[in-house]
């Protein structure tokens, strides 16, 4: 058979503040294989990501220079530079789009992505601040359009499937920050995982195919507890060393899930045959993560950092997930009947793939370097920062050699400080 596209990017550093993990196409499967909803699963690759449109202006090298109302997404000992209340709202929208030939892979959402209400605190000599925080850390908002066309022993394929989400995994975190003494601040947010999201599929064959329309319905909704633990450390008053661990846990999960295929077979009317199935057995093991980052600011309106992030993707499992078999149609006047489901007790997330894969393609930890620069212009009330980063994500789908594709990308960002806006 023809080698398919080139591995896709699972992960791409997008406008504002996402990275999106693009669940790749099903690389190296038949087509047979692709007879599910195997797109189901897309959003954030990496939970060491935080929010907000200052961060990722420095490429996410934030680690150590965490100051603001979005603090404990990155670092929670960052909350203790907060003095006054504050309340934050982040909104994100993302675009990716990728082409080859016939083929291409577009994605277009948008996200309310963080929002929160910070109250400092002061208990004896020690200050920090309070906060009640919401995130979308991981995003299913929006639309999702691909065109494949893929050799097989049978003959040239081509489809084209075209998703639609809605929600995402959310967390309500209570998180305080604290600065112990002069040199050292320390952080903890205690974090509830909830919500999920909905997505509908089409799957359209544009070569001839007795199925020409298949289409998927699923409904995935989680809940878990994680911790963030965080600490900042100042030898000199220039400069910050911090450190950040994200606890890896075990989610509960509510599936539900759909299908409708069209038959067209000559000499028969059109048919549309149903199959669905539910299930609260499965369960999400999400991975551990844990960052370092370095921040020096050699002046009042110059600051720079740099952070190292490892999430242990290579643990990452959602046990017990199921998949639809298609209902074969009307034969000889006889309905056909819906197949049972098919459950995996143990799979890759969000791959997918076998435990282990027998191509050898287990996932690999996720590893992200940043870099990122701050210049702020000040002229009277107003301040105007510039901002710009550069980041090296290995990506944790391994491409058939054993290792994993590494991506380099750059941003740039401003704002707009006026006053306590």
């Amino acid at each position: 058979a023809e080698a398919p596209m080139a591995p896709r990017p699972t992960a791409c550093f997008v406008t504002l503040s996402a990275f999106l993990a693009l669940a790749s196409l099903a690389t190296g499967q038949s087509a047979a294989d692709r007879d599910t909803d195997r797109i189901d699963i897309t959003g954030r690759q990496n939970l060491t990501l935080g929010s907000g449109a200052r961060a990722y202006g420095m490429g996410g090298a934030f680690l150590a220079r965490a100051d603001d109302a979005t603090a404990a997404s990155w670092n929670p000992a960052g909350l203790s530079y907060l003095r006054v209340p504050e309340l934050s709202l982040v909104g994100v929208s993302n675009s990716f789009d990728a082409t080859r030939g016939d083929d291409f892979d577009r994605f277009d959402g948008k996200a309310v992505d963080f929002a929160a209400f910070t109250w400092p605190v002061t208990f004896g000599e020690t200050h920090g601040a309070i906060q009640l925080s919401y995130q979308r850390a991981l995003s299913f908002d929006g639309r999702r359009s691909i065109q494949e066309t893929r050799t097989v022993t049978a003959g040239t394929t081509r489809f084209t499937d075209d998703a639609r989400s809605d929600g995402g995994f959310d967390v309500i975190a209570f998180g305080t920050g604290l600065r112990l003494s002069q040199h050292v601040r320390a952080g903890v947010t205690v974090n509830r995982w909830l919500n999920g999201y909905s997505q509908t599929l089409d799957r359209r064959f544009l070569t001839p195919s007795a199925r020409p329309l298949r289409e998927f319905d699923l409904d995935f909704r989680t809940e878990g507890w994680s911790f963030n633990f965080g600490v900042m450390v100042s030898p000199v008053e220039q400069v910050n060393l911090a450190a950040v661990y994200k606890t890896p846990f075990t989610a509960s999960l509510q599936l539900d899930k759909a299908r409708r295929d069209h038959w067209v077979i000559e000499g028969s009317p059109e048919e549309v045959t149903t199959n669905a199935g539910a299930s609260d057995a499965a369960r999400l093991d999400f991975p551990s993560s844990l960052g370092f980052g370095i921040s020096w600011r050699p002046r009042d309106t110059l600051t720079l950092s740099a952070d190292f992030t490892r999430t242990s993707w290579s643990e990452a499992r959602i046990l017990d997930y199921f998949e639809l078999g298609a209902t074969p149609p009307t034969d000889d006047g006889i309905a056909g009947l819906p197949p049972p489901p098919v459950t995996f007790p143990q799979l890759q997330y969000p791959t997918l793939r076998a435990v282990p894969d027998p191509d050898g393609l287990d996932q690999l930890d996720a590893q992200q370097i940043r870099l990122g620069v701050e210049w702020v212009l000040i002229k009277g009330q107003a301040k105007v920062p510039l901002r710009a980063g550069y980041f090296n994500d290995r990506q944790i789908t391994p491409i058939a050699a054993g290792d994993a594709p590494r991506f380099n990308g750059f941003t740039v960002g401003t704002g707009l400080i006026l006053g306590p806006m």
